[in-house]
């Protein structure tokens, strides 16, 4: 971020740009919560969680998404008044086809007969509960009704062998043979296992992909006027693709050119579904204690 962002947006404007370090989000909220009264941080870079409770505690000052050419564009669901999209992240599955007989393409191919315990699939809580949500979309469902998420997962148990809780734990299983496919694996994650091996494959599956992404926060602090430059500086859409050339993630100005290394993986923006991050951060816990209670029986 200092090579792609920082030290270019203080070369044009001459504003030296300082980035401080977070251990966590949750514990970051909690510092800036106690330093409400005298911040002297503009801008943070969060999730949209985090971002809800920020401005519940009146921390944050608006984003005149607007007056921001490069911001102004963004999809409602990336850009509002209290948050702008830095990236996007999004999630698929990865396969070792010398092992599966067939071509994946779609995440109903994971019930299939000829995957039995050969699939792992996140604990409850992992990845925020998207890949429950996921399983409800693919049901009919959404937020507000997750029954459908339950009866897919009880079609797919037969074909569960492990449940990760991390994502050294989903490449370990791959890498190792403990299983042959992987589920909910960011992009980033596979270009490392392929290097193991170009026998495994990596799907965008249909019918969508579930995404999330990191924003930026504007804090009600001493240099919003400089902040808010920053960030439409951040989102010009050459800032963006290099940036995410970077890390392996797709930009979230969509005017941007998507990373080379991603191209060949990455599927069209109408096929990234973002689920509703504060709804889910609410109903979580709930979801995972049933989803890891309905594995264990």
């Amino acid at each position: 971020m200092r090579e792609v962002l920082f030290d270019p947006f203080t070369e044009e404007t001459g504003i030296e740009v300082e980035l401080r370090t977070q251990g966590g989000m949750m514990g970051m909220l909690s510092q800036l919560v106690a330093q409400k009264d005298r911040l002297d941080a503009d801008l943070w870079v969060s999730g949209m969680v985090p971002t809800m409770l920020a401005e519940q505690e009146g921390i944050l000052a608006d984003f005149p998404i607007n007056e921001m050419s490069n911001v102004a564009p963004m999809p409602d669901n990336l850009a509002g008044e209290n948050h702008v999209a830095l990236w996007n992240i999004f999630y698929g599955l990865v396969y070792n086809s010398d092992a599966v007989p067939f071509e994946i393409t779609a995440w109903e191919d994971l019930k299939d007969d000829r995957l039995t315990r050969s699939i792992s699939i996140p604990h409850g809580s992992g990845y925020g509960g998207k890949f429950i949500l996921l399983q409800a979309w693919l049901g009919g469902g959404d937020e507000q009704n997750i029954e459908p998420a339950f009866e897919n997962l009880e079609e797919l148990l037969p074909n569960v062998a492990l449940v990760s809780t991390s994502d050294p734990d989903s490449i370990k299983f791959l890498t190792s043979g403990e299983t042959d496919v992987a589920t909910m694996m960011p992009v980033g994650n596979f270009l490392k296992i392929r290097e193991s091996g170009d026998q495994y494959k990596f799907v965008a599956p249909e019918p969508y992909v579930p995404a999330n992404f990191n924003n930026f926060t504007l804090l009600d602090g001493p240099n919003s006027e400089a902040a808010i430059e920053f960030v439409n500086f951040a989102l010009a859409p050459e800032r963006q693709t290099a940036l995410s050339e970077r890390l392996l993630v797709l930009p979230a100005n969509p005017k941007a050119k998507v990373p080379e290394a991603l191209a060949p993986y990455a599927p069209s923006p109408d096929k990234l579904r973002f689920g509703d991050e504060v709804a889910m951060g609410e109903a979580v816990a709930d979801w995972a204690s049933r989803w890891d209670a309905a594995i264990q029986n």
